[in-house]
């Protein structure tokens, strides 16, 4: 029986990033992944859906090409191409990712694996027994199956299948306006697709701030999106060719026709047939272990961290939890992860980026809250690139001046959301953020214009 310090279940950016911390900590360490390094994001999310997008993002600026000056006549674009950089790109960076855990010397076992022992890891196709004074659960998820949905059918996607399509569908309802849908939705819309987007909650976005919310769906609508919101699916029929989705909105039922159908509708852990409960484990109905500001569960020396916690499905979440994680098993102090200073991004456009509280949930909380919001349409690098859509807008507290959120949209503000995180940890005020001197022209100016305006003393608008 193989015995290590540390074992990290899975291998996806909160696994392989705690194996590498374990190792670089002098911990013998050994990783259990049955599928590609590097997880969901690096080979069926983030990652192949950002290099689709840019390639739509290119499609746009040479449809858009009179505006600036020149033209290229007919755009031909061939999705299958975009399609293969995708699963390029994806590749690379699994080779990556294999050429560090052989730098570090981490074992890494291409194998599924549960729980046989509170401290033991027993292999599903060799056999083998693991065990190590650590395990890291880091299983992570699976896209969310609507049970109405026959996912056989070549036309019914979820996020991995829609990803490893060759051609775009010439029309497509996407269920869900979450990051994920609203993605997709910018990739096939650029590509020519007619697409309908339908949300059960009552906007776009919904775990972003109401006003970003309500600028996103105001441009999607503008380029032609058809989207639906406070709309429930109680149907579906397909016959392979064409699919007839029923809904139902404020009593009212209607239909909608497309050859596809994407089901965008959130994830569930990985946790069933690891016999956790079996050796003392707890989670929650829903499937999530549960674990403290140290990623420890309800067993000594067993860990969790990503999906599998049910904090953030993000992947930089499960990094930061994996850090954590190590940390703790090396007897490092350290302060709890503040989930809600993390970083969100959505890559659709305009692009979408928080951190911090939303205005909504500033007022739940009961903070004296005031708000400053600078456009886009007065940001000279945005004018420049000839697209000034969006806003920065500032949640702060009224009676301390403490920065409480951030929330923008419009061109690069993916880029831009890090600055966030580092004033809401530092808690300062919007005073010393606008004494915070920003590069001209950038985008990010907007942040410090808008601390003016929330210290009243507005410049450039």
């Amino acid at each position: 029986m193989a015995s290590y310090d540390v074992i990290v279940l899975g291998g996806g950016p909160g696994g392989y990033v705690a194996a590498i911390k374990a190792a670089v900590s002098g911990k013998k360490t050994a990783l259990v992944e049955k599928e590609n390094l590097g997880g969901v994001c690096l080979n069926w999310g983030c990652i192949p859906t950002k290099s689709l997008l840019r390639n739509a993002e290119i499609v746009r600026d040479l449809s858009e090409g009179d505006k600036f000056g020149f033209s290229v006549g007919e755009v031909r674009t061939d999705y299958a191409a975009a399609q293969k950089r995708s699963r390029e790109v994806s590749a690379r960076l699994v080779k990556g990712i294999e050429y560090l855990m052989k730098k570090n010397k981490i074992t890494v076992y291409r194998d599924s694996a549960s729980f046989s022992g509170k401290k033991e890891l027993s292999l599903a196709a060799s056999g083998e027994k693991l065990t190590a004074e650590n395990i890291i659960i880091a299983a992570g998820s699976k896209p969310f199956a609507l049970p109405m949905l026959d996912y056989s059918m070549p036309n019914v996607l979820d996020s991995k299948k829609a990803l490893q399509v060759t051609q775009v569908p010439e029309s497509i309802i996407i269920i869900g306006a979450g990051a994920i849908g609203m993605e997709f939705a910018t990739v096939f819309r650029s590509y020519g697709a007619e697409v309908h987007i339908v949300e059960m909650l009552p906007r776009v976005l919904p775990n972003e701030d109401a006003e970003v919310s309500a600028l996103v769906e105001k441009e999607f609508r503008k380029k032609g999106f058809d989207v639906h919101t406070g709309t429930k699916l109680t149907g579906v029929k397909n016959d392979g060719k064409t699919v007839r989705a029923q809904f139902e909105k404020d009593g009212k039922m209607f239909e909608l026709q497309s050859r596809a159908i994407l089901a965008a509708t959130g994830v569930r852990p990985n946790t069933e047939g690891l016999n956790l409960k079996l050796y003392g484990i707890k989670m929650d109905r829903r499937g999530y272990i549960e674990v403290d500001g140290n990623m420890c569960t309800s067993v000594p020396g067993i860990y969790a961290i990503g999906d599998v916690t049910g904090k953030l499905a993000l992947a930089h979440t499960a990094s930061a939890q994996g850090m954590r994680a190590v940390n703790h098993i090396c007897g490092k102090a350290g302060e709890p992860i503040n989930y809600h200073n993390i970083p969100k991004c959505t890559y659709a456009v305009p692009e979408v980026a928080s951190a911090g509280l939303t205005e909504a949930k500033a007022r739940e909380e009961g903070y004296d809250v005031g708000t400053a919001v600078f456009p886009l349409s007065a940001n000279g690098k945005a004018i420049s690139y000839g697209d000034d859509t969006g806003f920065v807008k500032l949640v702060y507290d009224k009676k301390y001046g403490q920065l409480l959120g951030m929330h923008m949209t419009g061109i690069h503000v993916t880029e831009m959301i890090w600055g966030a995180v580092g004033y809401l940890g530092m808690e300062m005020t919007v005073e010393e953020m606008a004494e915070v001197v920003h590069p001209h022209p950038t985008v990010s100016e907007a942040i410090m214009e808008a601390a003016h305006i929330a210290n009243g003393e507005a410049i450039h608008i």
